[in-house]
C-alpha cells in the first residue's frame, strides 16, 4: 500500500455535485469521468489498496469513500479528499458473494467493521508503505514492526492476501524481472530499474519497491 497525493479539487466535480445531498443523485456518467480523472492524475491506474492494475474502460472498479460516508453523510459524501478508486476485488470469479472480494467492498462490513483509530488512510499517511513487508516464498503481505496492530487490521479488513492477490504479486515480479532482463549491461539495468520503480505506475508497486529497495537508496 502506498501514499497517494490528492490534487486540487477539479472544477467539474464541484459543478457536477453542487446542490447534491445524496451519492445516488450523482449521475453514473459523471462518476465515470471522476473515476478516470483520479486514476489518471493521482493513482496511476492502480487500486488505492491492493495496487492491482485498473482498466477504466471496464466495470472493474468503483469510487471509494476512504472514510465511510455513512459516518458523516453531510460532510463526507462529496468530500473530494476522501474519495479514491478501489478495484472491485475478485470479480473475475463471477461471484456475488462478498466474501470472495478484497479491497473496498470488504471495508465496513460486519466481519471487519471500520475502525478510524486503526485504519491507515493512503491519502493521509505518507509513510504508509513502512507498515508492511512481504514474504517472497508465498507472496503474502505481512506487518512490519512499525505498528503491527494497524498493519494487521488493514491487511485483514481489506483481505489483502485473499483470492488471487498473492499469485498476482508473483506474476508482477516475474514480468518486472523479464523486462529488466532485456538490458544486458548491469549498470544500465540498475538505473533503468530505479527509473521505473520511482514512476510508481507498475501493478503492485509497493511489493516491487520492497523487493528492490536497495536500488532506491
Amino acid at each position: 500500500m502506498r501514499y497517494v497525493q490528492k490534487v486540487d479539487v477539479p472544477q467539474f466535480f464541484m459543478d457536477d455535485t453542487e446542490g447534491l445531498t445524496k451519492w445516488d443523485e450523482y449521475y453514473a456518467n459523471k462518476k465515470r469521468v471522476l473515476k478516470e480523472y483520479i486514476l489518471d492524475k493521482e493513482q496511476n491506474y492502480l487500486c488505492i489498496y491492493c495496487e492491482n492494475k485498473i482498466n477504466s474502460t471496464k466495470e472493474s472498479s468503483h469510487l471509494e469513500h476512504i472514510k465511510p460516508k455513512h459516518l458523516d453523510i453531510e460532510n463526507l459524501t462529496f468530500e473530494y479528499n476522501n474519495i479514491a478508486v478501489s478495484c472491485n476485488g475478485n470479480c473475475e470469479n463471477n461471484s456475488s458473494d462478498i466474501t470472495n472480494y478484497n479491497c473496498g467492498h470488504r471495508k465496513d462490513r460486519d466481519d471487519t467493521p471500520y475502525d478510524n483509530e486503526k485504519f491507515l488512510n493512503p491519502l493521509i499517511e505518507k509513510d504508509i508503505r513502512d507498515y508492511f513487508e512481504y514474504d517472497f516464498d508465498d507472496y503474502l503481505i505481512t506487518p512490519s514492526n512499525k505498528d503491527i496492530q494497524k498493519a494487521q487490521y488493514m491487511r485483514d479488513t481489506l483481505h489483502l492476501n485473499d483470492g488471487g492477490l498473492p499469485e498476482s504479486r508473483k506474476k508482477a515480479l516475474k514480468a518486472f524481472r523479464e523486462e529488466m532482463a532485456k538490458t544486458s549491461d548491469i549498470n544500465i539495468r540498475k538505473e533503468k530499474m530505479r527509473e521505473i520503480l520511482i514512476q510508481e505506475n507498475k501493478p503492485f508497486i509497493s511489493f516491487l519497491v520492497f523487493k528492490y529497495k536497495i536500488f532506491l537508496n
